[in-house]
């Protein structure tokens, strides 16, 4: 479900959409609706050969052409470079959907039964991608999306593990809080610009995605994504 309103939602066919993490899950799930929309699309990650498999689907179903950058949004520098190539080549992309993530299903003190124990490199790694890959992102592109002359949003990807948390993944189930209340803040301190720069938050229940391992359980993929633009596009 995306969880706002809107006076004036976005025009869509005229958006370039910039979506990371948005070779997989729900990220492509998104595009695929963007694209056959007729939004312009720009998915992300970290698998160069995953990501070209996604663009020359999106160009099968879409009308205009989609676009991948290839990187890694857990680390600054390529955080700073994916703002620096967005604002050089693509400078009229108006809306960036914070989607990127991971989640490691291992509780963070594990017993001698437990098969999962996590060095905390590897957990900060989790709270880099899913915490402050859409900070910073969002830091960036706001002074962008200031001068822009059509309507912009920020969509931040949050969880239903942000109100229920999960005992065997604790490290996720607290970014996503987290980014629960960044986007509900960044709202407030944007308050004065909203019918300018929109702020979303999208928060799924179980998705039948690879997530954290491939999950048999949860709603089709396709059913949430279509349910949730079918929402974002009402505003």
């Amino acid at each position: 479900m995306a969880d706002d309103c809107y006076s004036q939602p976005l025009d869509i066919k005229s958006s370039t959409v910039l979506i990371t993490g948005g070779s997989g899950g729900i990220g492509l799930g998104l595009a695929r609706c963007f694209v056959q929309a007729n939004a312009t699309v720009i998915i992300t990650g970290r698998r160069e050969q995953q990501l070209k498999e996604a663009v020359e689907e999106l160009n099968r179903i879409g009308k205009k052409k989609a676009i991948s950058f290839t990187n890694d949004v857990g680390q600054v520098k390529d955080r700073q470079a994916l703002y620096e190539w967005i604002t050089r080549e693509h400078p009229e992309t108006n809306v960036l959907i914070n989607n990127a993530g991971i989640q490691n299903r291992a509780p963070l003190t594990p017993n001698e039964d437990s098969s999962k124990n996590l060095s905390w490199e590897e957990r900060e790694k989790e709270i880099q991608i899913n915490v402050c890959a859409p900070m910073h992102l969002s830091q960036l592109f706001i002074p962008h999306f200031r001068q822009m002359k059509v309507t912009t949003a920020i969509m931040n990807v949050s969880s239903g593990l942000a109100f229920v948390p999960l005992a065997t993944a604790p490290i996720y189930s607290a970014t996503k809080a987290a980014i629960h209340s960044f986007t509900m803040s960044l709202r407030y301190e944007l308050k004065d610009e909203l019918k300018n720069i929109q702020v979303y938050e999208i928060v799924p229940p179980a998705v039948q995605t690879n997530l954290g391992g491939s999950h048999a359980f949860g709603e089709p993929l396709d059913e949430y994504c279509q349910a949730t633009f079918a929402g974002l596009v009402k505003g």
